[in-house]
């Protein structure tokens, strides 16, 4: 085989095998006064919540998740987010009071869980909040470093999948559950519910099957959640201020978080002070494609 061609066939397989093995993440993570992380209100109380593992590489070790998120449910709304950046807030907030004579930004390395190359960087997965009131889902969307500014949300109807139910199913975390499939701009997924967890939910913007969605991928497996825990006792559910989160459109910001993972130094408008080229685009496969 002529050595050329052996090289590109290498270098393309490189890079579908890098694109498809996780979600991708670009960008920095973002300055945590300007997500408004001390300012949260509390907006419900949960009495139960499921955690989930996002694209684990091992499922009995967190520090190999991207990212580790959270559905609390409470009386009037649910909300998914991530239980890594809580935690590191709550390490934040409680630095913050161990040093009240500190005038500028909390440290940046309270982070926790996670792979530690991930510790610095954004993916909207991680970053964005979801919460659920009766039929409709509110994002609240932060922004890479340097991009702060784009932080919005909107609001869009909720559930929005339309299951097809199969007979198959599968046993996880203990509890019996059955699997279903659907199409959702642009990916096909397969869920696998557990009628025993009376929730309609899961992670992500997940919902509308009779019971909770304990496990749920895109057929290429580009994006894997699956539960690890289920909790009960109190969780107060909280909610980031609304004046740091201009109301936009799911669409706008769609189209910004796509541009932030593709190409974030020029999306920024990043300039070397030693001339050098900002890094090209990047191979990105958004959850949502439409």
């Amino acid at each position: 085989m002529d050595k050329r061609l052996l090289t590109t066939i290498i270098t393309l397989a490189t890079l579908c095998c890098g694109t498809i093995a996780q979600p991708k993440q670009n960008g920095r993570v973002p300055v945590r006064e300007k997500r408004g992380y001390d300012q949260q209100i509390v907006i419900d109380t949960a009495n139960i919540r499921v955690l989930y593992a996002l694209n684990a590489k091992d499922i009995k070790d967190e520090n190999t998740y991207i990212d580790l998120g959270k559905l609390e449910v409470g009386e009037r709304v649910k909300k998914y987010s991530s239980e890594f950046v809580d935690l590191s807030d709550q390490e934040a907030v409680k630095w913050k009071k161990d040093n009240p004579r500190h005038k500028g930004y909390v440290p940046r390395n309270f982070w926790m869980g996670g792979p530690k190359e991930h510790n610095d960087h954004w993916s909207e997965l991680v970053f964005s909040d979801y919460i659920i009131h009766e039929s409709e889902l509110k994002e609240y969307a932060c922004f890479p470093c340097w991009a702060e500014r784009e932080n919005s949300s909107y609001t869009e109807p909720w559930p929005l999948m339309q299951w097809t139910l199969a007979d198959e199913r599968q046993t996880i975390l203990g509890y019996n559950c059955q699997k279903a499939t659907c199409s959702f701009r642009g990916r096909d997924f397969v869920a696998w519910f557990a009628a025993d967890v009376p929730i309609m939910g899961g992670p992500w913007k997940f919902g509308g099957l009779p019971g909770c969605i304990l496990k749920v991928h895109d057929v290429q497996e580009i994006y894997v959640w699956e539960v690890v825990a289920i909790e009960r006792g109190s969780f107060a559910i909280m909610q980031y201020p609304d004046k740091l989160y201009p109301k936009s459109t799911r669409k706008s910001v769609w189209q910004r978080q796509k541009k932030y993972n593709e190409d974030y130094f020029n999306a920024i408008g990043w300039m070397s002070l030693e001339g050098r080229k900002t890094p090209g685009k990047v191979p990105f496969e958004p959850l949502e494609k439409e």
